[in-house]
């Protein structure tokens, strides 16, 4: 009798920077931070930032390397993506060359091929004749590279196409993206719009930040029009200054749009910002953007990424639950999509 394969589909996990508030304030240290999280039920994918979480990074001793493969056994985690940097203006005198980029990101790969890491996220700091010169190692380690897509770039942005083309130029499968959903969003957090006005936006302007936000344009363009909008008004600029990072930060690209690069997907940032009292993220949709992944074969991991810290205080609310609302949404909109396929081999 033929046996029934198991249905192929994303897995879950989370990254250890949705945990900020609790990590910089001392509230858990590593074991007990990862022991949480496997009490949780919120694994096992498990990413690090690894100047966030290794004191001695880009190097990690061997003492680091044992006790962090020993923490995941233990508590039955997998390493699923660290997070590198390339810190171009690590110099004070001039900008890093692309010799001394490569070597930094080359120690960084060492040490992500020490802790078991099968993919880094890399940033777009990372130009095409640096990724040249580390591709080898990342082949040698069979680690794969995802260069993180975050707002306000898109997958069809600029910047992104050049790398696009990068990568066809070099060929290499270790090459890849990190979508993260920050790009994709279909309205301001709530939260945030609340901290706009606690720091000073006046209430009545919250439907002009809507309507500007929603505009063709750069992030510029669009915060250019609501400072027009709350001038007429009567509002000063300092009085809405800090409300331009929320054209940087949360991108309104189509979800569809990841479809362009799904072949090259190797890590998945799900960026979260809240999860209403319905289970769903009111300003991303979650459930769709599971739906793509699955339909696309994405078979990696997903980082639930909790990034309300930026208008959240220590304590004010609990990640790891949210986290776990957040897996619940995300399982939504994997059945949703296993459902699909199955009806339609079904009905073919």
């Amino acid at each position: 009798m033929a046996t029934t394969q198991p249905p192929q589909q994303p897995k879950l996990g989370l990254t250890f920077y949705s945990l900020t508030n609790e990590w910089v304030s001392g509230k858990y240290d590593l074991e007990s931070l990862v022991k949480r999280v496997a009490e949780a039920g919120i694994g096992p994918g498990v990413e690090i930032v690894g100047f966030a979480t290794i004191r001695s990074f880009p190097e990690v001793s061997s003492d680091f390397v044992k006790s962090w493969r020993d923490l995941l056994d233990k508590y039955e985690l997998e390493p699923s993506c660290l997070a590198i940097n390339i810190d171009s203006a690590l110099r004070r005198d001039r900008m890093l060359t692309e010799d001394e980029a490569a070597d930094y990101l080359l120690r960084q790969l060492e040490s992500a091929h020490k802790l078991g890491f099968p993919t880094v996220r890399t940033q777009m700091g990372a130009t095409p004749g640096v990724i040249a010169k580390v591709v080898p190692t990342a082949e040698k380690y069979g680690i794969k590279m995802g260069m993180e897509i975050h707002a306000p770039e898109g997958a069809a942005s600029p910047s992104v196409l050049r790398v696009r083309e990068a990568y066809e130029k070099i060929g290499s499968p270790v090459l890849g993206f990190t979508p993260d959903f920050s790009s994709t969003m279909h309205s301001l957090p709530p939260g945030q719009i609340e901290a706009f006005i606690r720091d000073g936006m006046a209430r009545e302007l919250v439907a002009d930040l809507n309507a500007a936000w929603r505009l063709e344009g750069t992030p510029l363009d669009r915060f250019e029009f609501f400072a027009e909008a709350a001038a007429a008004k009567g509002y000063r600029r300092n009085s809405i200054a800090h409300v331009q990072m929320g054209f940087n930060m949360f991108g309104r690209e189509a979800v569809e749009s990841w479809q362009d690069i799904l072949p090259q997907v190797v890590h998945v940032h799900s960026k979260f910002y809240e999860i209403d009292e319905a289970g769903n993220e009111p300003s991303i949709d979650v459930p769709r953007i599971m739906e793509l992944l699955v339909d696309g074969g994405y078979t990696g991991y997903v980082s639930s990424e909790w990034e309300g810290h930026v208008f959240r205080e220590a304590n004010e609310v609990d990640p790891i639950e949210l986290i776990q609302r957040h897996h619940r949404l995300e399982r939504r909109g994997i059945e949703a999509a296993l459902q699909k396929q199955q009806k339609h081999q079904v009905s073919a």
